[in-house]
């Protein structure tokens, strides 16, 4: 019975009138580091947080990210998964994200690029292809665009903002529209093993977010993932191993009245510094 009312109250609030599509970091690393990382450069997962961290050469990679059954439910799992290449000044990615179960299901087909401007300045775009599937219900589709900058102000100290659902689109014949939300912060790591990430969350539909996350890498091959979110009120933790090319990660999340959600997350890394 709690299984049932804990889904039915997490589908009435991500119905099409609320808007849907929801948009949370992907990557171990972001979950473990409280979600923050929007001015992360090189971040493979950009097509999702923010497309102008796609910029430059960090090789090629394959990566896949499970949330098999958060706050204890299956019927909200959440798997995505995402290929990127970098090259010289620009990189791009197409990335996969699919939430839900069979009554009520979301996917998401990204594609993004990015590109370096020179001066440490950064950009990049994505378009992504939204579905939504209602049991008895119906289904519907929209197209959404992205954007987002990435500058560096000094070395290892980058500020970054991204927009999401510029267009507004509406999945459905309701009219309502998916609501627009931006995210902006900083990140510093300065030749340091260790990355602190700042970032402010505003999405109209709740209050402003605010997400502090830090990593620190022990011999180049392990790094202990901390960070804190406001609200949701949440404490994040996890860790990677590196054992090259694979990268495996792990991260947790305990929401204050929910409980906790695991994630799990594999990367292959093809080439790049």
């Amino acid at each position: 019975m709690r299984r049932l009312m804990i889904c039915a109250v997490v589908c009435a609030w991500i119905s099409p009138a609320q808007g849907a599509f929801e948009r949370q970091p992907e990557s171990v690393r972001s979950v473990a580091m409280g979600g923050a990382g929007v001015a992360i450069p090189g971040n493979p997962w950009g097509a999702f947080t923010n497309p102008a961290a796609l910029a430059g050469a960090f090789g090629a990679l394959a990566g896949v990210s499970l949330a098999p059954s958060p706050f204890g439910l299956t019927e909200l799992g959440r798997q995505a998964c995402a290929c990127a290449i970098g090259w010289g000044r620009g990189g791009a990615s197409i990335a996969a994200l699919s939430t839900g179960f069979t009554l009520y299901r979301e996917t998401t087909v990204a594609a993004a690029v990015g590109y370096d401007l020179g001066k440490g300045l950064r950009c990049g775009c994505s378009c992504s292809l939204n579905a939504l599937s209602i049991e008895g219900y119906g289904s519907g589709s929209c197209w959404g665009c992205d954007a987002g900058i990435l500058w560096a102000l000094a070395p290892g100290v980058d500020i970054g903002a991204s927009v999401q659902n510029l267009n507004a689109p509406s999945p459905g014949r309701s009219g309502e529209a998916v609501a627009r939300s931006a995210t902006a912060g900083i990140a510093v790591a300065a030749g340091l093993p260790a990355t602190v990430a700042f970032d402010l969350a505003v999405d109209p539909r709740y209050p402003v977010e605010l997400r502090l996350g830090g990593e620190y890498v022990i011999a180049g091959c392990v790094a202990l993932r901390a960070g804190v979110s406001s609200d949701p009120s949440a404490l994040c933790a996890g860790i990677g191993l590196s054992l090259s090319p694979v990268e495996v990660g792990y991260a947790f999340t305990r929401h204050q009245e929910l409980g906790f959600t695991h994630r799990f997350g594999v990367e292959i890394h093809f080439g790049g510094p």
